[in-house]
């Protein structure tokens, strides 16, 4: 049996309540032992409200604690929710302590979507090539792990002795280059018919600095071959399809990926594991946030966002992962913000990764932050922390809920797991348990997945103990305190304020929030279905908590009204038909600028009138993305505040088939940034679209339209061209006169 000793626990929590004592804010919600050494704790405050998880992994790990970055698909290139990939690794692989999610990724639909933008080692195999000047979180065969920045370089060798470079490594083939695809992306290229294709065995896997040998078998001009799992496959396109046309069966290939380590000295081969991210935030001790070494905008850093980062102390990993953009709940942080948060926990160097609606933390079998996009994100990859121990008995129980605080009369998720002596957390049989709950309560139970208590009279709440013993063994029992309300001191409905066009919906949000005894307000856990709703006024009705809105030719004004318990919450109405403001018709170049990033992306204007939509002229936005790191944009600046009320954007845009993201950059009244697709992909070419998008309602007024961009995220989009845009105009509501 393996035994931990409590001096571990108990420097670990000196460690992080030492830094919470140091910012008195600050207060420790949860705190666990997860694994022999490795320790969970959620953090919060409340000015401004922030919610932070934290992982502390020792250095050097146990041999069977493992770290290990996966891809986002089962067995290849894929994006899935992160505590799917832990699910299906923890049944291949052993038991999944403790995850977070990686890299960035194309969010586009398409078959390479699964594709982490930078370095990606797995178990000692390359699978995908660093970002330029991007860092990356590197593990070495000896034990250390360490932040890096790599040069690299991949040539392909001929059989006549001459080299070629390599262009790609899993990822969509260039327009003109040998692109390379193993095993690890998955079953077959996924490229169109008519790509030449050399498929080839090779003494895989693909090492970082080691010569990999290829011998072809054939090459193919069907497209989409089978990739083969003692070989790979090299994609050739433009100039490169001819060479690749004149090999034959039995010639042999040489490729070779040298990674150079660029601001820390060790040998690439000794690379166990990588995975990459950016920015660097944290240097030897100091606060180094290295946006614009690693082609980040100046905004990214400076907006509170949901991050995801790591830091380095002398003897341990820190994993961090803070939410965001839920106000009242988690406001995020800047990238400043999350530096000095890791340096007040003793890291020395820390490492930013994906954010946003990819930031994830899974413990123990569950998802223990809440993303901001409401649910967990697909994601490309990750990096789990896996428990290798031997089978070891139970020790202890442990009952589990999603919260604390209920409505009385809702059914309470509980969970009984046994943990183990190396703190894996093991299902168990309901027939294995007795269950018992203090104060007793008339007609309560429990069904194995659920406790029923029925609802409780008066004003007051109650506290109700879980207990659970086991049948048989001598496996410690465990205690779980709820806090049941008879009914909602207060309900809030967002958005407070609904304005819309006939036929549109509104998805709603209710909270129900409950008074504790020391007159504190908490979030309290319902039944949606319980919830009445009523709708007065002709507006419109609620189905499954969206409002839909009436189909009407005038404007219908009224109220929606819902009722838990007798507690209600309201919020106005207003439907009607859609009035069209043109906000610019691009006869001129008046209130705009024109901007390219980074600065080697040239951007340039102009009006022409031999093709427009409506009125004397159309603005040609000529871009080059032909330089530059991977992400670029053009952007057409406005910043034009929108009309009250302003429910749709619409712009016709005259499309050169390039393939570029098209976005809009609005701002609400406290400045908060809003993202919106105009077009996942200018996939038209010679002939005009109208565009238009739902804005995004419940924020503070007014909002703000900053810009339209044209964007590409990947090395290999170095599209040069133009694109027309014409009527810029939204919508409000309004009587149709």
């Amino acid at each position: 049996m393996v035994k931990v000793g409590r001096f571990l626990r108990l420097a670990f929590l000196i460690c992080l309540l030492s830094f919470v004592a140091s910012a008195q804010d600050w207060q420790v919600v949860d705190s666990q032992t997860i694994a022999p050494g490795v320790f969970y704790q959620a953090l919060k405050r409340v000015n401004p409200p922030t919610w932070v998880g934290v992982v502390r992994i020792p250095l050097p790990l146990p041999k069977e604690l493992v770290l290990t970055p996966v891809l986002g698909g089962n067995n290849g290139f894929g994006r899935q929710p992160l505590s799917q990939i832990a699910n299906f690794v923890q049944q291949s692989r052993g038991y999944v302590t403790a995850g977070i999610n990686g890299d960035y990724f194309s969010m586009t639909f398409s078959p390479y979507s699964g594709d982490p933008l930078g370095l990606h080692i797995q178990n000692g195999e390359l699978v995908s090539l660093p970002w330029v000047n991007r860092s990356a979180l590197v593990g070495l065969i000896d034990g250390r792990v360490l932040i890096a920045r790599f040069r690299f370089s991949a040539n392909l060798k001929l059989p006549d002795g001459s080299e070629m470079p390599l262009d790609g490594l899993n990822q969509p083939p260039p327009r003109e280059g040998f692109c390379l695809f193993t095993p690890a992306f998955g079953k077959t290229t996924q490229t169109p018919v008519g790509t030449t294709e050399v498929i080839a065995s090779a003494n895989l896997p693909l090492r970082p600095n080691v010569p990999l040998t290829l011998t072809v078998r054939q090459v193919s001009e069907s497209g989409n071959s089978p990739i083969p799992q003692d070989g790979v496959v090299l994609v050739a396109t433009g100039k490169a399809a001819s060479v690749a046309k004149s090999l034959k069966p039995d010639d042999r290939l040489e490729i070779l990926v040298t990674l150079t380590p660029l601001d820390t000295n060790f040998d690439p081969k000794t690379v166990s594991w990588a995975i990459s991210g950016g920015p660097r935030i944290l240097r030897d001790g100091r606060i180094s946030v290295e946006c614009e070494e690693e082609g980040f905008p100046l905004s990214f850093r400076q907006t509170k966002h949901p991050r995801t980062a790591v830091g380095l102390k002398d003897d341990a990993l820190l994993w961090v992962v803070v939410d965001g953009r839920q106000p009242g709940y988690s406001e995020g942080m800047t990238l400043d913000e999350l530096a000095e948060f890791l340096l007040n926990a003793g890291c020395k160097d820390a490492l930013n990764l994906d954010g946003g609606g990819s930031s994830t933390l899974f413990v123990r079998g569950k998802v223990v932050n809440q993303p901001s996009d409401g649910r967990e994100r697909p994601i490309a990859n990750a990096l789990l922390l896996l428990n290798l121990f031997p089978p070891q008995p139970i020790v202890r129980l442990a009952v589990l809920s999603p919260d604390a605080h209920w409505l009385s009369g809702t059914p309470i998720p509980l969970q009984v797991v046994g943990e183990d002596a190396v703190y894996r957390l093991l299902s168990l049989s309901p027939d294995e348990l007795n269950l018992t709950i203090t104060p007793e309560i008339e007609g309560w139970r429990w069904d194995g997945q659920a406790l029923w208590l029925p609802p409780i009279a008066g004003e007051e709440p109650i506290q109700v103990t879980v207990t659970v013993t086991p049948k048989n063994g001598s496996a410690t029992p465990a205690t779980l305190t709820l806090c049941v309300h008879p009914k909602p001191s207060i309900l809030v409905l967002r958005p407070d304020s609904i304005t819309v066009p006939p036929g549109t919906s509104v998805r709603l949000q209710l909270s129900a929030l409950g008074r504790e005894k020391d007159n504190r307000l908490s979030p309290l856990r319902f039944d949606p279905n319980e919830v009445q709703w009523q709708v007065e006024g002709e507006v419109g009705k609620v189905i499954n908590g969206t409002f839909v809105a009436a189909q009407t030719s005038e404007v219908k004004q009224g109220i929606l009204t819902a009722n838990l318990r007798g507690v209600t919450a309201t919020a106005s109405v207003c439907v009607g038909i859609v009035q069209w403001l043109t906000l610019h018709e691009f006869d001129d170049m008046s209130g705009l600028q024109l901007v390219g990033y980074p600065e080697t992306v040239k951007v340039e204007g102009q009006i022409v009138t031999t093709e427009k939509r409506s009125g004397t002229g159309a603005l040609l936005l000529r871009y080059d993305f032909s330089k530059g790191g991977k992400t670029r944009t053009a952007s057409i600046v406005l910043n034009k505040p929108l009309p009250l009320g302003a429910c749709r954007l619409g712009i016709d845009v005259y499309g050169d088939g390039s393939g570029c993201w098209l976005r809009v950059r609005l701002r609400d009244a406290t400045g908060k940034l809003i993202f919106m697709d105009l077009a996942d992909s200018v996939s038209w070419k010679n002939e005009w679209r109208r565009l238009e998008i739902n804005l995004p309602t419940g924020l503070p007024e007014p909002l703000t339209l900053e810009s339209i961009y044209l964007a590409v995220i990947r090395d290999e989009q170095r599209c040069v061209g133009g694109v027309l845009f014409d009527n810029l105009q939204v919508n409000t509501v309004g009587t149709g006169q």
